[in-house]
């Protein structure tokens, strides 16, 4: 019985416990939104039109609510580990602007780069589509099931769409209406071009299934030309990747190398006393104005920005498109970087013994 007891007065605790902490947490589950709303109103349109695209199911105030939030959570993080480590007022305050929009960058890449995937999953699966619906339409299915019928799990969100369609052509809308609202919720050339020949088909009184089977044929095609070109291109984006991780990196390690030996040469030697050598010769001898580690420093910025562009650049080149290379941007630096340091440290400690 006081088991019980206990355990029914510690649920009543608990749940007490558990409603203040709500009733104190809840105006600030609105503050996202209230933060959003002091956004202008033509930036919340372009992100919700992002939002569409990129298939986020989430409102444009409560995502620059949540971003601003995070962007002023890292800039005071940032302000308390530049109190704690005594940097000067100017440097922390350069460093929290850049947090704060490095997570607003963050947020419009992310924004892209599912956008892109979204993009690329529908015209991959498209041509299969228009197939089906058209072999729907020829065994004498009306549109509605034909629609239906296509928009099967395993085409991911273009079977989302479908049904969209599928549903506004049962309530009533004309199927070139609907079609075009897709065309709305999807950034896609390929898409939009399909679906303008489709209505222009059905205007000008053509056979809609042998439209669906032309559409789908052309675009398998340009598939096709688009592996081909993939394929030939590969040789030159390989060779960008080869001058990125082995080139580059080996070119700046020797001259790292060079700049340390020499450096460490001088101070072995004495440089007093080879500058008034050289000056009773007629020669005239100076130290290495760059030190090893401010050279080291421009290496690591360079072959950073370097990786950077070339990534985007072999994007490019192999598909066509700049986000794509946008994902391998982080594995790129992290590997030339580590090349750079390996190399540093073999060439470094080859020629180390040259002044000792």
């Amino acid at each position: 019985m006081k088991d019980k007891k206990s355990s029914s007065l510690f649920g009543v605790f608990l749940g007490l416990i558990l409603g203040t902490i709500g009733k104190i947490m809840r105006p600030f589950t609105y503050l996202p939104y209230r933060l959003g709303y002091l956004a202008p109103i033509t930036y919340r349109d372009s992100l919700k039109q992002m939002l569409i695209y990129a298939g986020v199911v989430k409102s444009p105030e409560e995502v620059i609510g949540i971003t601003m939030i995070y962007g002023i959570s890292v800039a005071l993080v940032i302000y308390v580990v530049s109190f704690v480590m005594h940097i000067g007022r100017l440097e922390s305050f350069g460093l929290m602007v850049a947090g704060f929009v490095a997570i607003w960058v963050l947020l419009y890449v992310v924004l892209n780069v599912i956008q892109e995937r979204r993009t690329q999953n529908i015209e991959k699966l498209l041509p299969d589509v228009l197939s089906i619906i058209s072999q729907n339409m020829i065994s004498g299915s009306t549109s509605y099931n034909a629609l239906w019928a296509a928009a099967r799990p395993e085409f991911g969100p273009l079977a989302l769409e479908i049904q969209n369609v599928a549903r506004d052509t049962l309530a009533g809308a004309p199927l070139a209406e609907a079609l075009t609202s897709m065309t709305n919720k999807v950034k896609s050339d390929k898409l939009d071009r399909s679906v303008k020949l489709m209505i222009q088909g059905m205007k000008s009184g053509g056979d809609l299934p042998e439209v669906l089977q032309g559409i789908s044929m052309d675009m398998r095609a340009e598939q096709n030309i688009e592996k081909t070109m993939y394929a030939e291109t590969s040789g030159h984006a390989m060779f960008i990747l080869f001058t990125l991780l082995i080139g580059a990196p080996l070119l700046f390690a020797v001259s790292i190398v060079f700049v340390s030996t020499f450096s460490g040469m001088f101070e072995h030697l004495g440089l007093k006393d080879m500058q008034q050598g050289a000056m009773q010769g007629g020669m005239k001898i100076s130290g290495i104005s760059i030190t090893p580690d401010f050279f080291y420093m421009y290496a690591v910025i360079v072959l950073g920005v370097s990786a950077l562009f070339g990534a985007l650049l072999t994007s490019i080149i192999r598909t066509g498109r700049m986000v794509q290379g946008v994902k391998n941007i982080p594995v790129l630096i992290v590997v030339t970087l580590a090349i750079f340091s390996v190399l540093k440290s073999v060439l470094g400690g080859f020629f180390g013994g040259m002044i000792t």
